[in-house]
């Protein structure tokens, strides 16, 4: 599929590169046209004028340079006048004609019965393949037509050169653009292959975590539905506390998973406002005294005064409860989870700070990333999505979320949000 897209963005930016190309050769091509044909123009009425108003009127002699300029190839012939003139008379005699005629005497006298003959007093012809512009003007004080051309054969030879050149300048523009656009399409497409491979490992990861407690659901009411008729509810408590706990636990997945996709959709809105920060931290540990008392952990706080914070109680808030979880579920008896916070110049430094069995160095990394478990803490639950969705919530309050740990020793979460 994305060979597919990468050839078709390929050739789609080649075509809009050699599209503009061509548009802007025939633009070149057709100015230049016309400006030929505008200088042709002037440069025959120029002559004209000056040949009727003075009989004497010659070009200047137009010699080739016996030494060609020390910067002159060779290559190149020195420049020729394509300018000339003859006056006719009214018998079709030639009275006078100028230097530099490009033609021998026998094709002047057919090209000047054609355009004698021509209806038009100014125009371009075609003589023997070598194209002529021309202006005819009657002399009445002479008695006589005064036909001034100019050979074009110089100028239609510079512009078929023009046309080739940018033939072979197009053909050398289309195979490096194409190169460049393939180039430039592999790292196009890079994001969206690693969107869709986040997408793919979202999707495969949330129906691995569905599917775990809607077997056990599944397990349980087989049991409930396979038990006595004489059976009461009472009898059958352990395996409905067992659907409940696991219809709790889906919930929570889903709630995570509708969080994430209203993320990613930028559909969560932060009601940021200034608020106290001591007793959102108080609040997020209240609900989990119990917990801590019933594993014998010890849970305090460590907070240096009263502190202000700018940003959504209730996200902030979210963050601590998802974090002060993951300390206790990953710190044994007797050990000690400490909620701190210290305020330093203009940020303020939250921490959670626990004596489990801490994290490797390999999964430090990684342990931000959605679905991501260490192995060996699966069976003390969790989907894996809640530190993805704390990492979330500070960095939309412009702030960072860090830890560091030490297998044996403990885990030190530490969250930076500004002040303004």
């Amino acid at each position: 599929m994305f060979k597919k897209l990468r050839l078709k963005l390929t050739l789609i930016n080649v075509s809009v590169i050699v599209t503009l190309f061509i548009i802007l050769s025939i633009s070149l091509y057709a100015l230049l046209r016309v400006s030929s044909h505008q200088s042709t123009l002037f440069m025959l009425q120029k002559i004209s004028d000056d040949v009727k108003y003075n009989q004497n009127f010659e070009f200047p002699e137009h010699k080739k340079p016996e030494k060609p300029p020390s910067d002159f190839t060779g290559l190149i012939p020195p420049p020729k006048p394509n300018f000339f003139f003859v006056k006719v008379a009214n018998d079709g005699t030639v009275i006078m004609s100028s230097t530099g005629i490009t033609i021998t005497d026998s094709q002047l006298a057919k090209l000047i019965n054609l355009t004698t003959s021509k209806a038009l007093d100014m125009d371009t012809i075609n003589f023997e393949t070598i194209p002529f512009a021309y202006l005819r003007t009657y002399l009445p004080e002479e008695n006589c037509t005064l036909l001034v051309f100019n050979d074009k054969s110089e100028q239609e030879e510079n512009m078929n050169q023009l046309i080739t050149h940018l033939l072979l300048v197009g053909l050398v523009c289309s195979l490096l653009s194409f190169l460049a656009s393939f180039f430039l399409a592999k790292h196009a497409i890079k994001p969206i292959q690693a969107s869709l491979e986040q997408q793919n490992n979202f999707v495969s990861d949330a129906s691995h975590e569905l599917r775990t407690p809607i077997t056990i659901i599944q397990t349980n009411l087989d049991i409930i539905k396979g038990a006595p008729p004489h059976e009461t509810i009472a009898d059958n408590e352990k395996w409905l506390n067992n659907i409940q706990d696991e219809t709790t636990c889906m919930t929570e997945l889903i709630n995570s998973l509708l969080f994430l996709a209203r993320a990613d959709a930028n559909q969560q809105l932060m009601e940021k406002e200034y608020f106290p920060l001591n007793p959102t931290i108080l609040d997020a540990i209240h609900p989990f005294e119990v917990m801590a008392k019933k594993h014998n952990i010890t849970l305090t706080t460590d907070m240096n005064g009263p502190m202000t914070a700018l940003g959504d109680a209730s996200r902030i808030k979210q963050v601590l409860t998802i974090l002060i979880d993951n300390a206790l579920r990953h710190t044994p008896e007797h050990g000690s989870v400490v909620a701190g916070c210290h305020s330093k110049d203009d940020a303020i430094s939250i921490t959670i700070t626990d004596t489990g069995e801490g994290i490797a160095d390999g999964h430090l990394k990684k342990i931000f990333d959605r679905f991501y478990q260490v192995d060996e803490s699966r069976h003390k639950g969790g989907s894996g999505l809640g530190l993805s969705i704390a990492k979330w919530i500070i960095e939309q309050h412009g702030g960072m979320i860090d830890v560091k740990s030490t297998l044996g020793e403990g885990t030190t979460f530490t969250i930076k949000l500004p002040t303004k």
